[in-house]
């Protein structure tokens, strides 16, 4: 409810509402409220920002080690089929070996 309000609000109606905020919190504090509450608010900034950098840079890695692991898998195929090859390869040597013998 608030939380669609704040969010759903255009730009401008956003940017400007902290704009007059900020206008009139500097017209009520003293100079040593406004540097402390300005401060207070810049570390929640930064404390919001660095959680949803850290949540982005951890989505980043698990696409990246899905993304590597699929690599793998294909490498993984790879190597089980020139198994397999070798493997028939071995199986035909025998079979030829057997109708010789016979």
């Amino acid at each position: 409810m608030m939380k669609d309000f704040f969010f759903g609000l255009d730009p401008y109606t956003f940017t400007g509402s902290a704009i007059v905020i900020g206008f009139y919190l500097n017209n009520v504090l003293t100079s040593e409220e406004q540097a402390s509450i300005g401060n207070w608010l810049q570390l929640i900034g930064l404390t919001i920002q660095t959680y949803a950098s850290q949540v982005t840079n951890l989505e980043a890695e698990r696409k990246k080690t899905k993304q590597d692991s699929k690599c793998n898998n294909t490498t993984d195929l790879d190597t089980l089929s020139k198994a397999i090859d070798k493997i028939q390869e071995e199986l035909n040597r025998l079979k030829d070996c057997q109708k010789n013998s016979l």
